[in-house]
């Protein structure tokens, strides 16, 4: 008995790694009104370090990584068909392991001209506009005259980023289910609003911050994540500006829209020479190749100080281009419209503008009007559950934040539709769709500032197709 006390227990016998691999479940998938559900088997998640997904169209190869934490065993990808798609096209899916190691390809061919039972509408109906929530700065709920929100998120940003006082909020899709939230002249926790003479003020100046959100259900409002941050703990400026605020050089450098392509992430941006006119002088583009954490200044853009595409709306859908709506600087010409492939979004020269009838490489005076009104701050989204381009912008003129819709990015564009009126939100400018609003549901979402009191909000909108 003694003997056999001293003897060790036999060990578990050790079971060696799952190989990866990935095994579709149908080898050929059909749309359902405009929309696949790609099912598939994956073995070795433990081991993996993401699954690379390359959409390949007529167009090139488009490719997004996909990481553990939003992979199962049993996985679905989904996927919404793009006006722009081919009768057909394939998608492959191959794992990439912890070690470098590759699953072998999966393939999953998409026939695209068998899907019968889409819906198109012929126009929009907006209703029920809501403030949400607060997204910036200290929480003040419909106290001292301030903005009343639906709901008291309470995101801190104010003690937890020291961004107190802020505007814009430019959101754009870094990866599946995060976002990044572009903001403007960012004041500190000292921020507090001014009455007489609303705005910005406070110490802790930065002409622009970043904020993250992995918040995926925005309907009882957009909670913040984390920030793009300093040694100190603060969040910091990303787009460089050497604030000589004498109306004689580089004032401030202000992001004006975002963008994921090309499996990295961009932001458009105009460098203020004086707010007295808007002076520009010039408009250029910042790159993190990390996911959005470390950004460097891309070296092959920068438009003049006069361009028509001194501030933009970037969309990418997913067809292999990334499209470009713009204006002058400031909130007084007309939109126009261009467009990049993906892989040459870094080289100016390779940009094609719309003249009306065709695509112009290279020559952005051919570019001519798109949407006969003054816009200011604008957004772009592809919304598939209605088949419809909308673009959201400030209206001077009528002092208020305009939709309007079409069936194809190059227009006819619809009439103006009222979202938002200065008389009940005073002060209002900005409007920044997030990208959950692609999702069904009929609700457009965006990201709406006030100059009192020098903050933004979550808003929403009711949207019906007839």
């Amino acid at each position: 008995m003694a003997l056999a006390a001293c003897q060790k227990p036999s060990a578990e016998p050790e079971l060696p790694p799952e190989e990866l691999s990935i095994t579709p479940l149908e080898q050929t998938v059909y749309p359902v009104n405009g929309k696949l559900a790609i099912s598939m088997t994956i073995s070795g998640l433990e081991q993996t370090k993401y699954m690379t997904i390359d959409k390949i169209t007529s167009v090139g190869v488009q490719s997004i990584n996909y990481y553990p934490r939003v992979l199962s065993k049993e996985y679905t990808y989904n996927y919404t068909m793009l006006p722009t798609d081919d009768a057909q096209f394939r998608f492959e899916f191959t794992l990439v392991g912890i070690d470098g190691a590759k699953s072998e390809t999966a393939v999953a061919i998409v026939d695209n001209q068998k899907d019968t039972e889409g819906r198109k509408y012929s126009r929009l109906i907006i209703s029920n506009l809501q403030m949400v929530s607060r997204v910036t700065g200290k929480e003040n709920n419909g106290h001292d005259g301030l903005p009343a929100v639906k709901y008291t998120v309470n995101n801190g940003t104010d003690t937890k980023y020291n961004v107190g006082g802020t505007d814009l909020g430019i959101v754009w899709e870094i990866s599946s289910g995060y976002y990044g939230l572009f903001f403007g002249d960012t004041f500190g926790a000292d921020f507090n609003p001014n009455f007489s003479a609303p705005g910005p003020n406070g110490g802790s100046w930065r002409s622009n911050v970043l904020l993250y959100s992995d918040d995926t259900n925005l309907e009882d409002g957009l909670r913040i994540s984390g920030a793009a941050i300093d040694q100190g703990g603060r969040a910091r400026q990303i787009i460089y500006s050497a604030h000589v605020t004498n109306g004689f050089g580089d004032y401030t450098s202000i992001p004006t829209s975002a963008v994921h392509a090309n499996n990295r992430d961009y932001v458009h941006y105009f460098n203020i020479k004086t707010w007295d006119g808007w002076v520009t002088n010039y408009s250029g583009m910042y790159r993190s190749m990390d996911g959005g954490g470390t950004w460097d200044k891309v070296n092959g853009i920068s438009w003049g100080g006069e361009s028509f595409f001194g501030q933009v709306g970037f969309c990418n859908i997913g067809d292999g281009y990334v499209y470009m709506v713009g204006t002058q600087s400031g909130r007084n010409s007309k939109p126009k419209l261009a467009r990049v492939k993906e892989s040459g979004i870094e080289s100016q020269s390779q940009y094609e503008f719309w003249n009306g009838a065709d695509w112009k490489k290279g020559q952005e005076k051919e570019a001519t009007t798109l949407i006969d009104d003054i816009a200011g701050e604008l957004s772009i989204e592809y919304l598939p559950e209605f088949e419809k381009w909308v673009i959201l912008y400030f209206n001077g003129p009528r002092y208020e934040i305009t939709m309007r819709y079409a069936d194809k990015i190059t227009g006819p564009w619809s009439d103006p539709l009222t979202v938002a009126s200065g008389l009940s939100y005073p002060q209002l400018y900005g409007s920044f769709i997030h990208p959950l609003s692609k999702q069904e549901g009929g609700k457009l979402y965006f990201i709406m500032s006030m100059w009192l009191p020098y903050n933004t909000y979550l808003m929403s909108l009711d949207i019906k197709g007839l």
